[in-house]
């Protein structure tokens, strides 16, 4: 339980500094609000639980998915964080909202959960997967949620946004050598 909520805070880092450059680029309504909190933990638990039966179809009809090849894409997934972490240049992001654009920041904040679920819950049953992909998205809407409430108390936000992804890196290729050592 508690490695999954780990994992579902390093996942969470990504919407919360994401949701920081929001907050501090555009005037949010609650509407706005509300619609990406919902789309970005709606997205991590979808694509985690997707990610785990992929994995789990993957496992029972072709071939075992090894610890290292789930360590491997962990720690790819984790390295992917940090070089997004260093290469994101602007804090605050500007941007008008529309059913797409709420869509596209979900999946976009949430993509690396499909490689989670595909890596980490690939052997688990379906209740488990369901369980531990819930766990994910909740972690993910309260840190949304305290993002939006936070941004305008911040003063270095363009550093905290860079390091959340920083510390989401860390602890996915943490996992992932752990997993493959």
């Amino acid at each position: 339980m508690e490695h999954i909520v780990l994992i579902g805070l390093a996942l969470g880092l990504d919407a919360f500094g994401v949701a920081l450059g929001l907050g501090c680029g555009n005037i949010l309504v609650s509407k706005q609000k509300i619609s990406l909190v919902l789309s970005f933990s709606f997205f991590q638990f979808f694509l985690t639980f997707f990610g785990a039966i992929l994995g789990s179809y993957i496992n029972n009809n072709f071939f075992q998915i090894s610890n290292y090849l789930s360590g491997a894409i962990i720690l790819f997934i984790g390295l992917l964080l940090l070089k997004e972490g260093y290469e994101r240049e602007e804090a605050c992001t500007y941007t008008s909202f529309s059913l797409f654009s709420y869509i596209m920041l979900g999946v976009s904040v949430s993509i690396d959960a499909l490689g989670v679920g595909f890596s980490l819950m690939n052997s688990l049953a379906i209740k488990v997967i369901l369980n531990n992909s819930l766990i994910i998205g909740f972690i993910t809407l309260i840190m949304t949620i305290l993002a939006f409430r936070i941004v305008r108390y911040i003063k270095k936000l363009s550093l905290v946004e860079k390091y959340a992804d920083y510390i989401g890196g860390i602890i996915l290729v943490i996992f992932g050598l752990n997993m493959i050592f």
